[in-house]
């Protein structure tokens, strides 16, 4: 055997020891490694689980049943509620979000004129967000209750509502009594970003639009919500997804009714899992939910970038 071909398998066996050896992980990557691995263990398991279940019939949660195929799927759109409860769940959603978004940027910019005063003003605007969920529906349902609430006496004085009626119990006015405390409960969350991003705003802006002429409504328009464009995009996602999601104020408030007015997708995945104990159609509408929604903001990532590249 010649040195030559005894030095090439020893060469051989040590190249892919040299080729780990030169290789250098991230560091970025290690870093978030476990707290991906987390994440990871979080959202998939019970995503795989939920998908497991649409396709079972058991009687309660964690029972195995018996494998029905895509008969819940089936059942869910077979039961004639999807379109009810969605058009409910879109208004409440879209009414909320908008709402929370404009007294936000309203009350943010309150703040930022006020002054030293800001700081009292910015501690009392922040309260809503702190009052539990059953905390406002019990003051909410006390408020417009049809015998001792207050703003239900008042409504009745100025002959805006019957006699021995609940607001709450109307067809026509239950989901924006809803909305409406949903705004007054998530508007401070929208007025803390939008008050950090108005005051990344030059404000040499302000004053050249001023020596060029420009009034309150055009600075506003042309400086201050183009400013902002970010910022409404992250909330616009974040407390759409929320309210989507959102269960414990409609149950609370109203428990769906009147009718069926307030009745959310939320409220009908809770029905199905812990009324009728029907985890199956439950995962079914989980999975629903959860595709619409991914659905809806893939288009408006979409939308967004066709009006940026523009």
């Amino acid at each position: 055997m010649t040195p030559d071909s005894a030095a090439t398998p020893q060469a051989s066996d040590r190249m892919p020891w040299s080729v780990l050896a030169r290789y250098r992980p991230p560091v970025g990557l290690l870093l978030v490694l476990p707290a991906l691995l987390l994440l990871a263990g979080f959202l998939l398991v019970p995503l795989v689980q939920s998908i497991s279940y649409s396709f079972y019939d058991a009687g309660m949660i964690g029972e195995s049943g018996r494998f029905v195929g895509l008969a819940n799927y089936v059942n869910v759109f077979l039961s004639g509620k999807i379109g009810a409860i969605s058009w409910v769940t879109v208004v409440w959603t879209l009414g909320s979000t908008a709402g929370q978004l404009v007294l936000g940027l309203l009350a943010a910019m309150t703040l930022l004129a006020a002054g030293r005063a800001s700081v009292v003003l910015r501690s009392v605007l922040l309260l809503p967000y702190a009052v539990p969920a059953i905390s406002l529906a019990l003051v909410w349902r006390w408020m417009f209750s049809d015998g001792t609430g207050i703003l239900t006496h008042w409504l009745q004085i100025l002959g805006l509502f019957p006699l021995n009626a609940s607001p709450l119990g109307s067809a026509d006015v239950a989901i924006w009594l809803v909305v409406l405390a949903n705004i007054w409960h998530g508007f401070p969350f929208a007025m803390l970003i939008y008050l950090v991003a108005l005051q990344q705003i030059d404000p040499a802006l302000y004053e050249a639009a001023g020596l060029d002429g420009a009034n309150v409504w055009q600075k506003f328009r042309y400086i201050t919500l183009p400013s902002l464009r970010s910022a409404t995009i992250a909330l616009l996602v974040l407390r759409g997804i929320w309210t989507a999601t959102s269960f414990d104020l409609p149950w609370l408030l109203t428990g769906g009714g009147p009718a069926g007015t307030t009745y959310v997708w939320p409220i009908w995945i809770y029905e199905e899992a812990m009324g009728f104990f029907r985890p199956g159609r439950a995962a079914v509408l989980a999975l629903l939910l959860g595709l619409a929604i991914a659905a809806v903001v893939y288009a408006f990532r979409r939308v967004i970038r066709q009006s940026l590249s523009h």
